[in-house]
């Protein structure tokens, strides 16, 4: 169980699991202007966020970053080892989105509410594949 070093997301942690393994500083980046001029309770839409990393060359940045800070705490675990990790809104979505891309499997619907995020399975450190999870 890994969370972002922000209380709500350690406290979100402490509730699910029961436990917090380690705080992950990279799952709280600085997002800076990424999005833009816009804001975020206007990005209603994965759609939106995927027109972001189409405009944005700093949102694509930030977005193969945090593909990498995932990966590293993949790597901190077995090959049938689970890692659940706590963060927040734009900082799953856009690396989501690019992930889903570069697997070609296609991420639709809303933004992310809640609990809710995508579930994805590494190999040999190499993400393999990307789901959606709802609730």
């Amino acid at each position: 169980m890994l969370s972002s070093p922000l209380p709500r997301a350690k406290e979100t942690a402490q509730l699910i699991a029961g436990r917090l393994d380690a705080v992950e500083p990279g799952f709280l980046p600085e997002m800076g202007g990424v999005i833009g001029d816009r804001i975020f309770g206007e990005m209603r839409t994965l759609a939106d966020w995927a027109e972001v990393l189409r405009e944005r060359e700093d949102a694509r940045k930030f977005a193969s970053d945090q593909l990498a800070t995932w990966a590293r705490a993949a790597m901190r675990v077995g090959e049938k080892d689970r890692v659940l990790a706590i963060s927040h809104g734009g900082i799953i979505e856009l690396p989501a989105i690019t992930l889903a891309q570069r697997l070609r499997t296609p991420l639709d619907g809303a933004s992310f509410g809640y609990c809710e995020g995508v579930v994805i399975t590494y190999a040999k450190g190499a993400p393999t594949t990307i789901e959606v999870v709802r609730v």
